[in-house]
C-alpha cells in the first residue's frame, strides 16, 4: 500500500520529501495507523500536531487508504 505524507516547516527536514519539495511517497503495510506510518519514516508522532485528508482533520489512530495523500502540521513555533 502506498500513501503520501506532506509536510510543511520544521517537518520538511525530518521527512526528507521525493516527490516534491513537501511530499513523501511511503510504502507501507495495510491496515497500518497514520502514528505507525509516520514512526516508520523515522518521525516522532509529537512532531504532527494535526493531521489532515483534504480538509478533514484526522488523528494519528486513523488507517490510511491505498493513495491517500496526508499533510502533517507541525506543532506551532514562534519566538
Amino acid at each position: 500500500m502506498t500513501v503520501y505524507l506532506r509536510v510543511g516547516g520544521a517537518l520538511r527536514e525530518r521527512l526528507r520529501p521525493d516527490v516534491d519539495e513537501y511530499t513523501r511517497k511511503v510504502d507501507t503495510e495495510a491496515g497500518w495507523t497514520l502514528r505507525q506510518i509516520v514512526e516508520s519514516v523515522g518521525l516522532k508522532p509529537v512532531h504532527v500536531a494535526m493531521a489532515f485528508v483534504g480538509d478533514r482533520l484526522i488523528t494519528l489512530g486513523y488507517v490510511p487508504q491505498d493513495g491517500e495523500v496526508i499533510t502533517l502540521r507541525p506543532p506551532v513555533q514562534g519566538g
